[in-house]
């Protein structure tokens, strides 16, 4: 019999468990996501802006020129005066003759390989020493096929190297390849910006760089988020002195990040509506105290049962007892 209380009260103290935690876990998950929207509407007068279309892309840093310089053959060679991957100011030496005579370099450079004779040997026709240019360097691009077509040679080109975000330099596009490569995403073209280096950028650094494919100065314009579009046609809604509304249609040029040109339907002066919408994601807690309290009596009602009428771990001494022997069980 007294083993028989035992089993009952282990059973009841199960239940209460099992529902406090299903009740504190649904309490927990009344937490709601919820969204507002705010719309602000300005007012601002139209004027003139200058307005560049560019295109950015990145690429590697290299050398405008490598070449190999021979030796002069009718000298002998005596040793080496650097090593590979040294730089060198024009003029410094690079090797020296038996004659107490020297190569030396024609322009600031990167020593990228060399074969010389063994000391004390003419130089022959097969024997250089490669360098690579560090005055003019070029940056290679790859652009999409959708924007090629709007990329020229001599095209202006902003760039700033990764390393160094404050050096930035003015190079021109020199190359377009006429071919593309074909990747599943679109094919793309190889572009070439040479640029006159300062000292800082080496070979092989990573540059950012923006291609100014158009720029036009004073033109009539307006914000991007001004201009509405309905049935192909594109408005802006101008306030009258009276307050009063209208859609006027124009017609649009140019763009960039902010502004877009206008080309037919505005003359600047007109004062013009911008509509902004912007949407915030809150999160809401629906547990209220009462709640709060009744899962906290929960978790008092789940102690005090362990404390009281006897531990979870003296329940499972007792059940794990053997069975006592005799005809009464």
């Amino acid at each position: 019999m007294k083993k028989s209380k035992k089993i009952v009260f282990f059973i009841i103290l199960i239940v209460i468990i099992s529902v406090a935690t299903f009740n504190i876990g649904k309490q927990v998950g009344l937490n709601t996501d919820t969204s507002t929207t705010k719309t602000t509407v300005e007012e601002q007068t139209v004027g003139t802006q200058t307005i560049k279309k560019t295109l950015t892309s990145s690429g590697e840093i290299q050398t405008a020129t490598t070449e190999k310089i021979a030796l002069d053959t009718t000298k002998y060679f005596e040793t080496m005066c650097i090593e590979e991957d040294d730089t060198l100011k024009a003029g410094e030496n690079i090797l020296k003759y038996t004659d107490g005579t020297y190569l030396t370099a024609p322009y600031d450079c990167v020593i990228s390989s060399y074969l010389v004779p063994e000391t004390g040997t003419k130089a022959s026709s097969d024997n250089y020493v490669e360098i690579k240019d560090l005055t003019n360097l070029l940056l290679s691009l790859s652009i999409n096929e959708n924007e090629i077509i709007d990329v020229n040679l001599d095209t202006e080109v902003e760039i700033t190297l990764t390393a160094d975000e404050t050096k930035t330099y003015i190079g021109k596009i020199t190359k377009i390849d006429s071919s593309g490569t074909y990747m599943a995403s679109g094919s793309t073209f190889g572009v070439e910006v040479q640029f006159e280096n300062d000292g800082y950028a080496k070979i092989g650094m990573s540059a950012s760089c923006t291609i100014i494919l158009q720029e036009l100065n004073d033109v009539i314009a307006v914000p991007i988020n001004a201009v509405k579009t309905s049935d192909d046609k594109k408005y802006v809604v101008v306030v009258d002195d009276g307050g009063q509304t209208k859609e006027v249609e124009i017609e649009t040029g140019i763009s960039n990040d902010e502004y877009v040109e206008v080309t037919n339907g505005l003359t600047g002066g007109e004062k013009i509506q911008i509509t902004t919408t912007v949407t915030e994601n809150t999160i809401r807690s629906s547990s209220s105290s009462d709640e709060r309290e009744s899962m906290g009596g929960q978790r008092g009602m789940m102690g005090g049962m362990q404390d009281g009428g006897g531990s979870m771990p003296n329940m499972e001494m007792n059940m794990g007892e053997g069975r006592p022997s005799g005809p009464n069980n």
